[in-house]
C-alpha cells in the first residue's frame, strides 16, 4: 500500500509538470492570438505618441493595452507576458517622469519591479528610474532642477502643483527621498555590478548625504568599470579621485553652476569654507585667484582653491580631512605643491569653526595680520 502511495504521488506529481509544460507552451506562443495582436499594436501607437512627447495621450494607449492584454496576474510569472507587461509598467512611469509627475511615476516603477519574472536588466532600468524620481523630486523641493543630468524640464504644461510639492515635503520628512533615491542605486549596483551609470548615481547621493568615504568606493568601482566615466553632475570628489589615479579631467561649465557659495568679492566658491576662507582674504586687503588653472603640476588640468600673488601663496581647503581614504587625495594634491617649490598652506575639518583664526596663524610666516 505504501509502495502504491508513493506511486500515485509520483505520477501526479509527473501529470502535473506535464500540464504546466503544456500550459508554459501556450502563454510562450501568446504572441499568435488575436487579443496579444491587439495588445501589442495598441502598445506600438502609445510608444509611438511617447516618443513625440504625447506623454498623455501615451499613458491612455497603454492603459488601453492593458485592458487588450488578455492574460491575467497569476501567469506573470512566464518569461513574454512578464516582458510585455514590464515594458507596459516602464513605459506609463517614463511617461509620467517627463511630465514631472514622480509619484505616479514611482508607483507605476514599483509594478514593473513587481514582476518577479522581469530578468535583472530591466529590473536595473526600473530601479533607476525610481531613483531618479526620488532625487529630481528632492531638487524640486529645493528649488534647484536646472543643471546636470537630472535637469528637469519645467514647460508650462508640465508644471508641478503646489498640492505635489507639499506631497514630496512630507515625503521627504518622513523617509528622506535622498535615502530613498540611493537606496534605489544601490540596488541596481546589487544586480548588475558593471552597471556605471548606478555606480556613479550611487555615489553621488553618498556625496550628497556626506557618506564620503562610501562614495569614494562607489567612485572606484566606476572608474575600475568606465576611467573615461563623464562626470555630469560636476562632482568635485569624483574630479579628485579621477586626477589622483591619473585620469584627465574636462573642465565643464555645469562645475560653474555648482559654485553657490558667494563672496563678498562677487567670487562663487564651492562651500561655506571656502565662502569664509574668500570673505577674510578680502577682509584683509589680500587680492586672490580662485580656482585656477596651473601649468606645474603633474596634470594640465589640476586647479587650485586660492592664489595670492602679492605672498606667492596658495591656499587649499581639505574638507574631508577626518575620512582615512580621503588623506590619499588630500597628500597627493599637497605633493603637487612640494615637487614644484610651492608655497602652501591648508585648512582642515577642524578649522572651520574658527577659519580666521586658523588663517591667522598659519599665514604669520607670509604676513602679519
Amino acid at each position: 500500500m505504501v509502495i502504491g502511495a508513493i506511486r500515485k504521488a509520483i505520477e501526479k506529481r509527473r501529470q502535473k509538470k506535464t500540464e504546466e509544460t503544456i500550459e508554459q507552451n501556450k502563454l510562450e506562443s501568446f504572441r499568435d492570438t488575436e487579443a496579444m495582436k491587439k495588445a501589442e499594436q495598441i502598445k506600438k501607437e502609445a510608444d509611438r505618441l511617447a516618443h513625440l512627447k504625447q506623454y498623455k495621450t501615451a499613458i491612455d494607449e497603454y492603459n488601453k493595452a492593458l485592458d487588450a492584454y488578455p492574460y491575467n496576474e497569476k501567469e506573470q510569472i512566464f518569461k513574454k507576458p512578464a516582458e510585455f507587461l514590464f515594458k507596459i509598467y516602464y513605459n506609463i512611469a517614463a511617461s509620467y517622469s517627463f511630465q514631472n509627475k514622480f509619484n505616479d511615476s514611482i508607483d507605476y516603477f514599483n509594478k514593473a519591479l513587481e514582476i518577479e519574472a522581469a530578468d535583472n536588466d530591466n529590473k536595473v532600468k526600473a530601479l533607476m528610474g525610481k531613483g531618479n524620481c526620488y532625487y529630481m523630486a528632492k531638487q524640486l523641493i529645493k528649488g534647484d532642477y536646472e543643471k546636470g543630468a537630472y535637469k528637469i524640464s519645467m514647460e508650462s504644461e508640465f508644471d508641478v502643483d503646489e498640492e505635489s510639492l507639499e506631497a514630496f515635503k512630507r515625503m521627504d520628512e518622513k523617509h528622506d527621498l535622498l535615502k530613498l533615491s540611493y537606496e534605489c542605486f544601490t540596488k541596481a549596483t546589487e544586480l548588475d555590478r558593471n552597471n556605471a551609470d548606478a555606480w556613479y548615481k550611487k555615489g553621488h547621493m553618498e556625496f550628497l548625504m556626506n557618506l564620503v568615504k562610501d562614495a569614494m568606493l562607489s567612485f572606484d568601482n566606476l572608474l575600475a568599470i568606465n576611467k573615461n566615466y563623464e562626470n555630469k553632475e560636476s562632482i568635485e570628489l569624483f574630479d579628485d579621485i579621477k586626477q589622483e589615479k591619473g585620469i584627465k579631467i574636462e573642465h565643464l561649465k555645469a562645475l560653474d553652476k555648482d559654485m553657490k557659495f558667494k563672496t563678498k568679492t562677487g567670487h562663487l566658491v564651492r562651500n561655506k569654507a571656502e565662502k569664509m576662507i574668500a570673505n577674510f582674504l578680502f577682509e584683509n586687503n589680500l587680492v586672490f585667484q580662485y580656482n585656477m588653472a596651473v601649468s606645474w603640476a603633474d596634470k594640465d588640468d589640476f586647479k587650485t582653491a586660492f592664489f595670492i600673488p602679492k605672498l606667492s601663496l596658495y591656499i587649499e581647503h581639505f574638507k574631508y580631512d577626518n575620512i582615512k581614504d580621503y588623506q590619499k587625495l588630500m597628500k597627493w594634491k599637497i605633493r603637487q605643491y612640494d615637487k614644484s617649490k610651492k608655497s602652501l598652506i591648508y585648512t582642515l575639518s577642524e578649522d572651520e569653526k574658527n577659519i580666521e583664526e586658523a588663517l591667522k596663524i598659519k599665514l604669520k610666516p607670509y604676513i602679519l595680520l
